[in-house]
């Protein structure tokens, strides 16, 4: 009987060993190739968003400066003036490595970061917070599981140091994914208990486990996606050899121009096909309750802030409008629009992160939107002039004074003037 179970699963067990032996001792050696990287900083796929390595070897290229530009899916709106394009076009001293996906918010951006905390020390970033994420109930579970993976949660608990913004972490966590792999180990962080050695040790083992595990299967995974090749080199023969904006934003809108035919939004065509035209009616007014003033994403993105204290890295923090004539079709009020904003904006500079790019009033300038809540043509000319100075540029990040009051849900809940806030 023993030995008929042996045929049977010796050899699963013998496989199964080899890998683990394979992962334990894989040597986790960065090899730098300008062209492999450029193709992983715009792929925009969700095993791209939560690999260490692919990041890690971007972000430690000393011959190409690559910086990290955080948001969600405005990043997938390619067009002749997107980042990439410019920034390959015009050879800039910087190329943007994108961290982004639809539905990804500042939770999952904030546990993507304990993957690249080195890299992040004393560096450049641009980071989009967008007003729509900050939802009444705030984070999908399903979409917050789908771009969080064990190395990630091991990053985040052998770096995490006791404190405020580890115990809001812990609880986030525990909210959204329950069934979390060392749940036992999260709720002691967020009851802020002491860890045993044992599982001290064993935090380090499969921390060690999961960085070689991580850099193994990137290493097996399929080649990256086409983005670079179909999406950012055909444009940059269009553009002209001599860098002037007033010749770019003509380009801009002769390209909006022919793709916003169908609709009176300013919506691209492909866009408004497959995801409006059908459901037109059923929009209408829509959003006239919504509010983005209480939500729980005040907390998540203070996290954020928390982090790029600690790494001192000087961030510049881009907030986009909406489409304003989409705005009014849906109901959604400018009032409480502003209201976010200025909540935004004042977590923000009153931690010392005052470099704000807001667009915020811009949804209704011509061709400034490429569909209902991204920025596209002539938004991404207006994101260039103020992102591009400032990451070409790079400076010391300035002092923060980080306030641990933005994790309390007393913030989350509040709709008074910020600066009244107590």
């Amino acid at each position: 009987m023993l030995k008929r179970l042996w045929l049977i699963l010796g050899p699963v067990f013998c496989a199964l060993a080899l890998v683990a032996l394979l992962v334990f001792f894989y040597p986790v050696e960065i090899k730098h190739d300008a062209e492999t990287e450029k193709r992983s900083a715009v792929t925009l796929t969700a095993e791209n968003f939560k690999s260490r390595s692919k990041k890690m070897t971007a972000l430690t290229d000393r011959k190409l400066r690559f910086v990290p530009f955080f948001g969600s899916s405005e990043w997938l709106r390619f067009d002749s003036v997107h980042p990439a394009v410019l920034a390959e076009k015009y050879d800039r001293n910087y190329r943007p490595y994108f961290l982004g996906q639809r539905g990804a918010a500042s939770l999952n951006q904030y546990f993507g970061m304990q993957q690249m905390s080195s890299q992040l020390e004393g560096q450049t970033a641009v980071y989009v917070v967008s007003p729509q994420w900050f939802t009444k109930t705030g984070y999908d579970a399903s979409a917050f599981q789908q771009y969080f993976n064990s190395d990630q949660l091991t990053a985040y608990l052998s770096q995490q140091q006791g404190d405020a913004a580890a115990q809001y972490a812990a609880r986030r966590l525990l909210q959204l994914y329950p069934g979390v792999a060392m749940a036992e180990t999260v709720q002691k962080i967020r009851d802020r208990r002491q860890l045993t050695s044992f599982e001290e040790d064993y935090l380090k083992m499969m921390t060690q486990f999961n960085q070689r595990q991580d850099a193994v299967f990137s290493m097996l995974a399929a080649p990256n996606n086409d983005n670079y090749d179909r999406q950012v080199l055909p444009y940059v023969d269009q553009l002209p050899d001599a860098f002037s904006y007033q010749d770019l934003e003509k380009i801009a809108i002769k390209e909006a121009k022919k793709h916003t035919k169908s609709n009176d939004f300013g919506i691209d065509d492909n866009f408004y096909e497959l995801r409006v035209a059908r459901k037109l009616r059923k929009y209408k007014d829509f959003q006239q309750r919504i509010s983005y003033e209480k939500s729980p994403e005040y907390g998540d993105l203070q996290l954020v802030l928390n982090q790029f204290a600690k790494s001192r890295t000087n961030v510049i923090f881009v907030i986009p409008p909406v489409n304003a004539k989409w705005a009014a079709y849906t109901g959604l009020r400018p009032d409480m629009y502003e209201r976010t904003v200025a909540k935004i904006k004042y977590q923000l500079a009153s931690q010392g992160f005052s470099n704000i790019a807001d667009f915020s009033q811009d949804g209704d300038k011509p061709y400034f939107m490429q569909d209902t809540i991204h920025m596209g043509w002539n938004g991404w000319l207006a994101f260039d002039k103020a992102v591009d100075p400032f990451v070409a540029n790079p400076q010391p990040a300035p002092s923060y004074q980080i306030n641990e009051r933005f994790f309390s849900k007393e913030w989350a809940q509040y709709t008074g003037k910020p600066e009244e806030f107590k």
